[in-house]
């Protein structure tokens, strides 16, 4: 999972395709998303001088630190975070705003921002509670796994809350960063961006060829419900050339095969691996949400057969080559999916609305944040910095004007934008061994060997116990 780790931030505004969540490699989401300078206001001040009534109202003042040459450390596992270290030759002029925004903030705080990687993936928690323990903290902000700082680094005192400083009602401060970055009522995560979403690719030229009707009219409509995608990927599977045998699936398969279907057929119904309705840590796979959408993924196997069987292990060759309708996948891999499908015209839609829901969402497996370490000996100074360097609403506007270049059609760069406001965090990494129980249950119901109940009570006595035993460790 290391190459799968890459959050956006400086990365990203200097257009390399880094995303939280997403594979490393070719193929990505061209210029997803270009992040962190902010629109920090003026330090300028002009007494007595009356500004026009229809002037936009100036932003708050930036609190100041005179850290008197101090380093403040962003603590991160990759290279090329920093833009100072860009060639000239290379340098956009996003990457020139980006330097400039640390010059002036380093210069208002009298201070140097410096960024550390530690770039062993494996122990870089270790590293990190190691090194507060002895009271220097290798960063004063660090970029943390959602699943590694909820609950063990919280609840161990490892992490300090970021709402105690920066004003969570600001519209400045996305809905992801909010949401996936808070624990317990407080907020922990800053994140300027969001990670890529995960929906159905699909290939519009055999929607045409079909006679089917396009997936992103019946999204728009709201009518793009399990029924509806269900009658349409089998109606999508077809023996193409009379031999017997079906040569084109309704779905191709999936980045992370059947494993990120099922998540996201379990949150699009409004159902979770580890967490109750109140938002509490507890299985949750056995709910009435959760039951209704792994029966409808048993159902597409075993009873439509809509889906490539045997799973094929690299399912985007499967679409590439025409083999399947739909392809499920993060929004990063659009680029290598058009690169190698030459006059063949893609979509991209929301996985569909389950029963249980009220809107199209998207959910992702993968998110880190960078969030204050609790050690810091500056931490208010530290996430002030942090948020005087960060793009904010400008980074959305350049994020937008990328996505219009490489999206290949208005209706897929609309859905990439409804996406934008709709992505939630997928949290149950956290629980010892949780990713193999998920896999039991997973393999269970798509070899139709026992109801999805069954394979559920199959695993629950386990899960309960790793619960227990991480809240038991984080007390």
């Amino acid at each position: 999972m290391k190459a799968l780790k890459k959050p956006f931030f400086l990365v990203a505004l200097i257009l390399i395709l880094a995303l939280v969540g997403c594979s490393s490699g070719s193929g990505k989401e061209t210029n997803e998303k270009p992040s962190n300078t902010n629109n920090q206001g003026s330090d300028q001040t002009s007494e007595n001088t009356e500004k026009p009534a229809n002037d936009p109202p100036a932003e708050p003042e930036v609190k100041a630190f005179d850290l008197k040459g101090e380093k403040i450390k962003i603590g991160l596992w990759w290279d090329g975070a920093d833009p100072r270290e860009t060639k000239t030759e290379e340098r956009t002029a996003a990457i020139e705003a980006q330097i400039k925004k640390i010059e002036e903030t380093e210069k208002k705080f009298n201070a140097k921002i410096e960024f550390v990687k530690f770039g062993d993936y494996g122990k870089y928690v270790e590293n990190f509670t190691t090194t507060s323990l002895a009271g220097e903290p290798f960063a004063d902000i660090v970029v943390m796994e959602l699943f590694w700082a909820f609950p063990t680094l919280v609840n161990k005192g490892f992490l300090e809350p970021i709402d105690q400083y920066l004003d969570m009602n600001d519209p400045k401060y996305n809905d992801w960063m909010k949401t996936g970055g808070s624990f317990n009522g407080k907020q922990y995560g800053f994140y300027d961006s969001s990670p890529s979403p995960y929906g159905f690719f699909y290939n519009k030229t055999l929607v045409q060829k079909f006679g089917l009707e396009d997936p992103y009219e019946l999204q728009q409509k709201g009518e793009w419900t399990f029924d509806k995608f269900r009658e349409y990927v089998k109606s999508a599977t077809k023996d193409t050339n009379g031999d017997g045998k079906t040569d084109v699936y309704g779905i191709a398969g999936a980045y992370g095969k059947v494993n990120s279907l099922t998540e996201q057929f379990l949150h699009t119904n409004n159902a979770s691996v580890d967490k109750d309705a109140s938002g509490e840590i507890k299985f949750s796979l056995d709910s009435e949400n959760a039951i209704e959408a792994l029966q409808y993924v048993s159902d597409l196997f075993n009873v439509d057969k809509s889906i490539m069987q045997p799973i094929p292990d690299d399912a985007s060759k499967e679409f590439i080559a025409g083999k399947g309708v739909f392809y499920g996948g993060f929004s990063w891999e659009l680029g290598g999916l058009m690169d190698n499908m030459k006059g063949q015209e893609l979509g991209y839609v929301f996985f569909p609305k389950g029963p249980k829901a009220d809107k199209y969402t998207s959910y992702t497996p993968y998110g880190n944040m960078y969030m204050l370490s609790k050690y810091s000996k500056n931490p208010e100074a530290a996430i002030l910095i942090m948020d005087a360097i960060s793009l904010h609403d400008e980074g959305r506007k350049l994020s937008e004007q990328a996505w219009e270049t490489s999206y290949p059609n208005k209706e897929s760069l609309d859905t990439r934008k409804q996406m934008a406001d709709n992505i939630g965090y997928i949290s149950f990494y956290a629980i010892p061994d949780a990713g193999t129980l998920f896999d039991k249950v997973i393999q269970d119901i798509t070899a139709g060997k026992v109801s999805p109940a069954t394979a559920v009570d199959k695993v629950k006595p386990q899960f309960d116990a790793n619960i227990k035993k991480l809240l038991e460790e984080v007390k």
